[in-house]
């Protein structure tokens, strides 16, 4: 059950880098 809960974290914490990064760059029109 841990395993699931840490890998739902990892899920969560690289979908929240990607989308920061992806918004980020939209800002500052490089995309």
């Amino acid at each position: 059950m841990g395993g699931a809960i840490a890998f739902l974290l990892i899920i969560g914490l690289y979908t929240g880098i990607a989308s920061g990064l992806y918004l980020g760059l939209r800002k500052f029109d490089i995309i």
